[in-house]
């Protein structure tokens, strides 16, 4: 299955490279393979908070019950290109 994958660049200074390359050594990596391997790795171990969900479900009441106010994104962008 092919991703969709975006490039993005990282600057990193030598000594946290040279401990990566060491890091991907030991797992037989490349250090490009490791360095995505673990930003993966690090994305996916992501658990929300008890306040984060009931924050969601206080939200996801509200737009349920016609209780919340959105604003169009036109006026959103008029008002970011006004500074």
């Amino acid at each position: 299955m092919l991703r969709n994958k975006k490039r993005k660049e990282v600057v990193l200074d030598g000594q946290t490279i040279a401990i990566l390359e060491i890091q991907a050594k030991r797992e037989g990596r490349k250090l490009k393979n490791y360095m995505e391997y673990i930003l993966i790795k690090k994305a996916n171990d992501f658990e929300l908070t008890e306040e984060y969900k009931v924050m969601m479900d206080e939200m996801l009441n509200k737009h349920k019950k016609g209780e919340l106010n959105y604003t169009p994104w036109e006026e959103v962008k008029r008002q970011l290109l006004r500074k």
